[in-house]
């Protein structure tokens, strides 16, 4: 498929709903496959809403990123200044705390322009080194990570709903050791 052109700015609250939008439609295609519908929905209920995303857009200690093309909404990356967990090796203050690209923009080149943005804002901040947590099944979303030059530094529980899932924490820098978080209950 040919690469597409994508316009990417800064987020507004006036961005909110469309945030809440495609993340309500995206975030399930992140997780495991039997996650529950009802704990997929209650996420999306405490998380993914127009108002979070309001507040977050608020926050000077976020950046959102959003990506269109022909004037739609084809993802967004969300920045989020704050310490990583404390057993990763190479401290950390900038998460990438959300990065999605619509499946049907995929393989387009969309999501390369979105992480290049990414990294130049991070370099704007003076970081050198940001991390992430991603579900420890999304093969995809690894490898997509992992050519972009982030490693798994760990793991820890992430919970959606009711269902505590794995994920893996990736740094964008070295990190000799690994260690487990466990917090769902």
């Amino acid at each position: 498929m040919p690469e597409l052109e994508a316009q990417i700015r800064r987020a507004t609250t006036a961005d909110a709903e469309a945030l809440a939008s495609i993340s309500a439609a995206l975030f399930p295609l992140g997780c495991p496959a039997n996650t529950k519908p009802e704990d997929l929905a209650e996420y999306i209920r405490q998380e993914l809403t127009a108002e979070r995303f309001r507040a977050l857009l608020e926050d000077d200690r976020n950046v959102v990123l959003a990506v269109s093309i022909s004037n739609r909404l084809a993802g967004y990356a969300l920045i989020s200044r704050g310490s990583a967990p404390p057993h990763l090796q190479v401290p950390a203050e900038l998460e990438l705390r959300k990065f999605y690209i619509d499946a049907a923009y995929h393989g387009r080149g969309v999501a390369d322009a979105l992480m290049e943005k990414v990294l130049a804002t991070v370099a704007n901040e003076r970081e050198g080194t940001l991390w992430l947590s991603v579900f420890s099944g999304n093969e995809r979303a690894i490898s997509f990570y992992k050519k972009w030059g982030f490693r798994i530094a760990g793991t820890q529980d992430f919970l959606v709903g009711a269902d505590c899932q794995q994920d893996y924490l990736m740094q964008r820098a070295p990190s000799a050791n690994t260690k487990e978080i466990h917090q769902c209950k």
